[in-house]
């Protein structure tokens, strides 16, 4: 490296790092650009792409020996020959010469590497620096290397390693901001001085009404009468008291709102420091198209739009997997050879266009194809010889739920194994990948006209958000991508399906699991017969399951930290987060629970089966409310009543006289006589003043709740707070 030796090595390596980053670039730039200029013909569109390749080729010439790289100036300037005379119009563009520049690019990325560390160099690279200039001088010139199969795309240099090249308009907001927070917390620290002085003031004072407060047995003689001076002193101690901590609490409510938009701002400026242009990622795999498609005797363009939106880099650093598998897939199984799609009256050449669209904090990713589609009624077929899905299940399936088969393992539409998409895994990697990264995919075709897959991922992980729920008398939480629904079911809406209890969501039954007991935590109590138990539906890639919890206490954004040694690799949870109280909230492994729930290892949930009604409890439901009736008259008859219904006070006044309740539960906004007025008549009644009546309403303000007992109502219960067991147990206090 002639003219670096005298240089500091630490100088000599910053040079070279920036080398390469500028160098991988400009060579996908040149990539870019190559397959461009195969897919335009006219002039005008390919005088620019020529432009563009000369000036980078150019750029990466002068750089390699501004570092000393020689060997790797000589062929980027061999590449530079061959763009001057395209430029020139002095040779065509054919396909050998593209395939020859990709070739050179691809030894020009790896012997930057091998020349800065001063190896030997492979004497390929002669034979493919004279093929480019033969070809830049119109010469025949014999392929360096035989054909062989397409070289990995490389790595995007933007996310590469552990750096990222940012704007510097971004790091000076960033010094903005701790500047802020640097002047909140100087002011959090002077409100904790006065907080320290207020708690001695209220120590003074608590020492100071001990003394007043001593018995006058045991004062001293000169103070057997009461000290007026020092209870003046205490009261103006109160005072004083009471004023600096109203200072304390405006002071600091004025620096928290100070540091909460500063906080925020820092956490959002932080990152969008990790926000990089989803082309680093996917302006590579247009190579990668060209080179599988070929590799498989087809032609194959992609097409990018939307790719300069920007994405978490540890989002597009886990998407790159999943995106290439699903390119494989289309190029493979959807587009067709150029002779058959000539016939079906396409172009030779296969499109496939990958569409990114921003919506709120999430990013929709379109991978459409415009080959040859997929047929529901295949999928369906294949499922059946595959065993994937139950024949009842499939016959159930409708379109929707036909496509999504191609996500469950083992799917395939193909008898044989192919060497580019069919190499023993399937796409339920895709959906499994992107759930890791609280993102989805589906999947829509038309068939003879191609394939498109739906994903949708957020823009950033950083923000997550977990369920909190209450198991075995303790809270965890759920990462809230892997919830699918939370249920309130009664213990009758159980199945017991192929010796393990389900839970019935749509069509599909869906296995039901203590979480208590899965945690080893013991049984949670067992609900009784009418009383709904709380379910949360989980997912980890196709496979769901239903878990019984004691509580849900809502969603909350949580800060994910992985657990300390020795709990770092403990089954079941993924890390802690801190709860409001200042206590560590588990985080639960949903795909531990799922293994656990395969592996059965835990007992059904046990019901305590309510004891039978007395014979001849009878109760009559008055609601105009068609669904409330069917649900208290369910609740009612789950344990062992008989229940009459009545759509309208009326009615149920009719049926009153004309048989025996022993119990009537009513509504009060109905068309006619309302509840209140039912009430009235009924504890006006002789006959049937005796028999309870519990309002069951929506209504909750304080003058309802005092009409219900004016009118002698025995219960007054709130449909926004109602549940089946508070009504059965009011039930049975009144009976």
């Amino acid at each position: 490296m002639a003219g670096l030796k005298d240089l500091d090595p630490a100088i000599i390596r910053q040079l070279l790092e920036t080398f390469r980053v500028q160098m991988e670039e400009r060579l996908q730039t040149i990539t870019s650009d190559l397959l461009a200029l195969e897919r335009h013909d006219e002039p005008g569109a390919r005088a620019p792409l020529l432009e563009s390749m000369f000036r980078a080729a150019h750029n990466i010439k002068g750089a390699a020996r501004g570092v000393g790289l020689e060997a790797s100036a000589e062929l980027a300037h061999a590449i530079e020959d061959l763009f001057a005379a395209w430029k020139r119009g002095e040779r065509g563009v054919e396909p050998g010469a593209v395939d020859a520049c990709l070739r050179a690019l691809d030894a020009l990325r790896s012997m930057v590497e091998t020349e800065a560390l001063g190896s030997g160099l492979d004497h390929s690279v002669d034979t493919l620096r004279d093929e480019l200039h033969a070809l830049a001088q119109g010469l025949p010139a014999e392929p360096s290397t035989p054909p062989s199969a397409p070289a990995p795309a490389p790595a995007p240099p933007a996310i590469a390693g552990d750096s990222i090249r940012l704007p510097v308009e971004r790091l000076d907001r960033i010094a903005d901001l701790s500047e802020e927070i640097q002047i909140a917390k100087i002011r959090l620290d002077d409100h904790h001085a006065g907080i320290r002085h207020l708690r001695d003031e209220a120590s003074q004072l608590r020492k100071m009404l001990e003394r007043l407060l001593v018995p006058a047995a045991a004062r001293p003689a000169q103070s057997a009468g009461f000290s007026r001076d020092r209870l003046s002193d205490a009261l103006d101690r109160v005072l004083d008291l009471e004023r600096h901590a109203q200072n304390q609490y405006e002071g600091l409510g004025t620096t928290v709102a100070l540091l909460r938009p500063a906080a925020g701002s820092l956490r959002d400026n932080a990152r969008a420091l990790r926000m990089v242009p989803a082309a680093t990622v996917l302006t590579p795999l247009t190579r990668s198209v060209r080179d599988l498609a070929r590799e498989l005797g087809k032609e194959a363009s992609l097409a990018l739009v939307g790719e300069q939106i920007e994405m978490d880099r540890a989002i597009l650093q886990a998407l790159r997997d999943p995106l290439m598998h699903l390119l494989r897939n289309a190029i493979d199984h959807g587009i067709e050879p150029p002779g058959v799609r000539r016939a079906g009256g396409k172009p030779e050449s296969g499109r496939i266009t990958v569409t990114l669209a921003r919506e709120g904090g999430s990013v929709h990713i379109t991978v459409a194809d415009d080959g040859a589609g997929i047929d529901p009624d295949r999928l369906k077929e294949q499922a059946r010889n595959r065993g994937i899905a139950s024949p009842e299940e499939i016959d159930a399936m409708d379109r929707t739920a036909a496509f999504d088969l191609v996500f469950r393992p083992g799917f395939s539409t193909r008898e044989e194994v192919g060497v580019v998409s069919g190499r023993g895994v399937g796409l339920d990697v895709v959906r499994v990948n992107l759930q890791a990264l609280q993102g989805r995919a589906t999947v829509d075709s038309t068939p003879g006209k191609g394939t498109r897959f739906h994903l949708d991922l957020p823009l950033t992980l950083a923000g997550e958000h977990g369920l909190l729920v209450a198991a075995g008398g303790r809270q965890f939480a759920i990462p809230s991508q892997y919830v699918s629904r939370l249920l309130e079911l009664l213990p009758d809406e159980i199945s017991d399906l192929e010796a393990t209890q389900v839970v019935h969501v749509g069509k599909d039954a869906i296995p039901l699991r203590d979480l208590g007991q899965l945690l080893r935590l013991g049984d949670m109590s067992a609900p009784s017969e009418g009383e709904p138990i709380r379910v949360v539906i989980v997912h980890r890639g196709w496979k769901r399951m239903a878990l019984r919890v004691e509580n849900v206490l809502g969603e909350r954004e949580m800060v994910v930290k992985p657990l300390a040694p020795p709990l770092a690799r403990t089954r079941f949870f993924a890390g802690g987060t801190m709860g409001r109280e200042g206590n560590t909230i588990l985080v639960l492994e949903v795909a531990d629970l799922i293994a656990a729930m395969e592996a059965g290892s835990s007992a059904p949930l046990a019901i305590k089966r309510a004891r039978a009604a007395e014979p001849g409890r009878h109760i009559l439901v008055v609601d105009d409310s068609i669904t409330t009736r069917t649900l208290e008259e369910s609740i009612l008859s789950s344990a062992g009543f008989r229940v009459t219904t009545a759509a309208d006070a009326e009615g149920a006044w009719e049926l009153l006289r004309r048989e025996s309740f022993d119990l009537v539960i009513t509504d009060i906004e109905m068309p006619g006589m309302n509840g209140f007025e039912l009430t009235r008549r009924i504890k006006t009644e002789e006959r049937l003043a005796q028999v309870p009546v519990i309002i069951v309403t929506s209504l909750a303000r304080e003058e309802d709740r005092r009409l219900g007992l004016e009118v002698r109502a025995d219960a007054y219960i709130v449909k926004s707070s109602f549940e089946s067991r508070e009504l059965l147990e009011t039930i049975g206090q009144l009976l």
